[in-house]
Order: C-alpha cells, then sequence, then structure tokens
C-alpha cells in the first residue's frame, strides 16, 4: 500500500482503493487513448465550425455528467467530485477575505465563489451548470485577487480558517447510493468529465476549461507565505511545484494536459490545503463569515 506523506489520508485511501478496481485497470487505459486521440480531431474541427455558443452545451455536458453522478459513478469518486466542488469556492472565498474584494454571500446557486455549492439532487447539477460554472471559479479568483492587500494581511490570514464544508448540502450522494451501479472510480469519473466537455463545449469553453487550474499557482503562492515559518508544512508544499508535467502545461494549449494531472495535481492539493488551513492551531475559534 503506497502512502504519500504529502497526501491527507483520505486521499491517499481513495488512490490504494482505486488501484484494484476493474475500471482502473482495464478501462482508464481505453479512455486515455481514445481522450488524447480524439483531441487531434476534434479541436482543430471546433475551431473551425463550433468556435461560440450554440446554446445548448452547457445543459447537455451537466445531463451526461448527472447521469454518470446517478447510475454509473461509484460512491467514493462522488463524494470526492462533490466534495472538491464545494472546497474550492471555500478556499478562494478564504484567499480573498482579507482584500477589498471580500463579499457578502450571493445564495446563487452554483454560481460564482460566493454563491451556494449544495449539490442535494441530480437536478441540481443540470438546472444550475455545475460543470463550467464550477471551471469559471477560476477565472474569477483571478480577477478578484489583490496581490497588495494579501501580503499586508498576512496576520490575519495566519489567524483564520476557510469556512467549514459542512455548511453545504450533499444530499446527491444518497441518489448515487441508492441507484448507482457503482462501475466508474474518480480517475475515470474524471476523465469522463473531461471527455464530455472536449466532446460538447464549443471551443471557447473547451479551451478555457483545459486552462482553468492558473489558480492552483496563486493558491501555492498564498500558502507558502501564510506558512513561511512553518518548516515542515514547507516541505509538504514543495511537492505541488509547478514543473513541465504538472499545472504549468495546462498554459500551453489543449493538446498536452494530462487528465489524471486533474485528479492527482488538482483535486488532492486543493485537499491538502482546505485540510491544512483547517487544522490552522492559531485560531481560537469559530471560521470566517
Amino acid at each position: 500500500m503506497q502512502r504519500f506523506p504529502y497526501i491527507t489520508d483520505y486521499v491517499n485511501e481513495i488512490f490504494d482503493k482505486e488501484k484494484v478496481r476493474f475500471d482502473y485497470l482495464f478501462i482508464r487505459p481505453i479512455f486515455n487513448i481514445s481522450l488524447f486521440s480524439l483531441r487531434f480531431i476534434l479541436i482543430p474541427v471546433k475551431f473551425l465550425f463550433h468556435r461560440k455558443v450554440w446554446g445548448f452545451e452547457r445543459r447537455l455536458i451537466d445531463s451526461i455528467l448527472a447521469f454518470g453522478i446517478k447510475y454509473l459513478a461509484s460512491s467514493e469518486a462522488i463524494e470526492l467530485l462533490i466534495r472538491h466542488v464545494q472546497i474550492e469556492p471555500l478556499l478562494y472565498r478564504y484567499l480573498l477575505s482579507g482584500t477589498p474584494e471580500r463579499r457578502e454571500r450571493s445564495g446563487e446557486m452554483l454560481k460564482g465563489i460566493d454563491g451556494d455549492f449544495s449539490v442535494n439532487s441530480i437536478e441540481d447539477i443540470v438546472r444550475h451548470g455545475l460543470t463550467i460554472c464550477h471551471d469559471d471559479l477560476s477565472y474569477e479568483v483571478f480577477e478578484r485577487f489583490d496581490k497588495g492587500a494579501f501580503l499586508d494581511n498576512l496576520a490575519f490570514y495566519r489567524n483564520s480558517r476557510p469556512e467549514d464544508i459542512a455548511q453545504f448540502g450533499n444530499k446527491v450522494m444518497e441518489q448515487n447510493r441508492k441507484y448507482s451501479w457503482q462501475i466508474f472510480g474518480p480517475t475515470n469519473i474524471i476523465i469522463s468529465v473531461v471527455f464530455t466537455i472536449t466532446i460538447f463545449a464549443d471551443f471557447h469553453t473547451a479551451i478555457r476549461a483545459l486552462n482553468s487550474f492558473d489558480s492552483d499557482a496563486v493558491l501555492l503562492w498564498c500558502l507558502k507565505h501564510i506558512c513561511a515559518e512553518d518548516k515542515r508544512t514547507m516541505i509538504d508544499l514543495d511537492f505541488y511545484l509547478q514543473s513541465y508535467s504538472n499545472r504549468s502545461h495546462y498554459n500551453n494549449d489543449a493538446f498536452r494536459s494530462h487528465p489524471n494531472e486533474y485528479l492527482h495535481s488538482h483535486i488532492a492539493f486543493y485537499e491538502f490545503a482546505y485540510d491544512l488551513l483547517r487544522k490552522n492551531q492559531q485560531v481560537p475559534q469559530g471560521d470566517i463569515k
């Protein structure tokens, strides 16, 4: 059993369990080969004939995702996916909480960093456009983040922490446990999401989605400043540095991004960041509101 010391126990357990799954051993390679082959055909075609939104794409993408969540995904995969959908905006709120860009909660379902990210039914996913709305968060935090204000308020960040994920509903997991055939584990679910966006999204939306990881670098930069005096944490964070095989390639083009990196470098990193900040021992009580 492999347990990476810089990954949370929860994610390590998910990865370990998945390695013996049938779909991981036999379906994942087919998905990977098919996705890379399909991109070389679809991306140029989209560039020529599907550059702008036709109007049906988002609903179709989320309908396919909703079907997979209800009938095909394993419970472990859906828990990890929904956790990520909810953890990401909480981390972005935290990064903005000590800057002039902090805002009141909007309550809008699955829209914007300050929205409500409860996912209580399959219908919520389709009705509120979960997939693309989630990708858009990475661009929103870039637009709102203020480097100077963040650095001026480091003491605030070192004595505060992100809000609790428990504030969001996740009853969609009950539907998964009731109806799903438990066929796909986390890796294949993530690949399926990338597959669906690549096939059905317009060119502009597909490229935005494949390049929506620059915010990881901002989060990593912020964590390094917040934890600068914590040697052990700084060592762990070094394992999330950008490299040619990590987030930096998402800025290049749509052909070289690897779907497995979404799980191992993006989702795993956000789980680590959330766990780290929620355990902040300097916080006397309560969360950021």
